[in-house]
């Protein structure tokens, strides 16, 4: 919320009415609107963050893991960047000769591939952490002999052994997390069954669908990538004994609450709109000559909010 407060100030402050002072009300506005509608599920959602973070404090090394990779994502953002511009001036130039189906064939395995590396990088930390906080939880308090021993081991199998199932895990969680949001709205109610042939129909195919995406979701989820870094499974097999876990101990209503990703997305949106006010006040330095005097500076502002969302993502994904 503070954050979110001070991006549209800062706005306000530099160009009243671009979009830079917008996006921040609006940040603001989401955040304290959350902020009262889970404010009951604060207590507990801020437990599980404490126990998290008992664990990274046991072994700040992977800490540096993630500096590690956020380094690297932003250098292939970079890079991939570039490419990009360099595709689009190629194809604009006439070096490549394309129909349009094949330009837009182009641009969506651009950011496919873009998409899949980056949640790689972001997945490989999950992994990573996962396996050190498993080692912390078998280990006597105090005992602080083998961190370096338990991080170097975590990510050594989350960048070899573990890495095919990481890259799997990377290219399909996130779709068919999606697939399971979109399907929430088409689901049969609970009503009592109709006997107009048409409605049944209709109930038989909302199952199907349902049915389908859950069985996806259930190999394909999240916390899959915790069970690989954990016990080295592959990730159908990770997926699918997390769910089992959650079922026999009574856990799904746990596991479901989404307070505290909701709360790390919200937090990367707003460091993303400070990153990208920042840019903006560095742009805005006339004698620095970064942008032509006709150049709108929303342009270092997306730049910017990029950068933030990047670096902030892996961090705390």
């Amino acid at each position: 919320i503070t954050l979110s407060f001070a991006w549209g100030t800062i706005g306000i402050g530099l160009s009243p009415r671009k979009v830079v002072p917008a996006t921040g009300i609006i940040a603001l506005a989401l955040s304290v609107a959350y902020a009262f509608i889970v404010w009951d599920r604060i207590p507990f959602a801020a437990a599980n963050l404490n126990a998290g973070l008992s664990g990274i404090r046991a072994n700040p090394g992977a800490v540096l893991i993630a500096f590690f990779f956020q380094a690297l994502a932003l250098g292939w953002s970079v890079y991939y960047t570039y490419v990009c511009i360099g595709v689009y001036d190629a194809i604009e130039a006439g070096d490549l000769d394309l129909t349009q189906g094949w330009r837009i064939t182009m641009y969506s395995c651009l950011a496919i591939s873009y998409y899949w590396t980056y949640n790689v990088f972001l997945n490989i930390v999950q992994v990573t952490v996962a396996g050190v906080i498993g080692s912390w939880w078998y280990t006597e308090e105090g005992d602080v002999s083998h961190r370096g021993v338990d991080l170097n081991s975590a990510f050594f199998r989350s960048s070899f052994y573990a890495l095919g199932s990481i890259c799997f895990g990377s290219l399909f969680v996130g779709p068919c997390r999606l697939l399971r949001q979109l399907t929430i709205f088409f689901r049969p109610s609970s009503e009592e069954a109709s006997l107009l042939c048409l409605h049944q129909c209709f109930r038989f195919i909302q199952t199907c669908i349902t049915s389908c995406v859950d069985g996806l979701t259930d190999k394909f989820n999240p916390w899959a990538f915790t069970y690989v870094g954990l016990y080295g499974y592959g990730l159908i097999d990770a997926g699918s004994h997390a769910n089992e876990l959650f079922a026999k101990r009574g856990w799904t209503m746990i596991v479901s609450d989404d307070l505290v990703p909701n709360v790390l997305l919200l937090a990367t949106l707003v460091v993303g709109g400070f990153t990208g006010c920042f840019a903006h006040i560095i742009v805005n330095v006339k004698s620095l000559f970064l942008l032509p005097d006709n150049e709108s500076l929303a342009v270092p502002f997306m730049a910017g909010l990029a950068v933030g969302l990047v670096v902030t993502g892996v961090l705390f994904g």
